[in-house]
């Protein structure tokens, strides 16, 4: 279960008040007008803003003063964040090794998950030549071997639907997470 717990965050004029709970598995859609506080929510479950009052728990455990880098969470951003001078591969690769001394069984994970997402012909490329779609599904590959119980992000809900409808071969099993998605859009 995710928590957020009394959670408040002001920013400029903006103040930010969440109190809910999300179960194992569960998919929450964040919708609003932009300001809302979308992205702002994301950030704070991300680590990446850290609530004035509140707490956020996974599983009961308190979230709230960790390190981004220490979170059960993935978060896939808009653009992707793609390191334009390194292959798809290598890019997938980092969410195993930051260094990209990969073993033989993790170069087989990230061609087995490029597949997953339709991209099992593409790993020599550069994201520049990529379709903004493969694109944004070599950044979901990434997340997805991350394995982290959560996933959270403005881009998660179109690239899991790119990657199962067609612009992707991917199959409901290699995109199905344990834990809560998390997708904020406008309405």
């Amino acid at each position: 279960m995710l928590g957020l717990e009394a959670i408040e965050l002001t920013l400029g004029a903006f103040r930010l008040r969440v109190d809910a709970q999300v179960p194992r598995g569960q998919r929450v859609a964040v919708l609003g007008a932009s300001g809302s506080g979308k992205s702002m929510l994301l950030s704070l479950l991300a680590g990446f803003l850290v609530p004035e009052a509140g707490r956020i728990t996974w599983q009961g455990r308190d979230l709230t003063r960790m390190a981004p880098a220490e979170r059960p969470m993935s978060i896939l951003f808009q653009d992707g964040n793609l390191f334009p001078h390194l292959t798809v591969t290598q890019n997938v690769g980092l969410a195993l090794r930051s260094d990209l001394r990969l073993t033989d069984d993790q170069t087989a994970r990230i061609q087995e998950t490029l597949s997953d997402v339709g991209l099992g012909d593409m790993g020599g490329r550069r994201p520049a030549e990529l379709s903004g779609g493969q694109q944004g599904r070599a950044a979901l590959a990434r997340l997805l071997l991350q394995d982290r119980p959560v996933v959270a992000g403005r881009a998660v809900r179109r690239a899991r639907s790119r990657a199962a409808d067609g612009d992707g071969a991917a199959s409901d099993g290699a995109l199905a997470g344990t834990g809560p998605d998390l997708c904020d859009g406008h309405p």
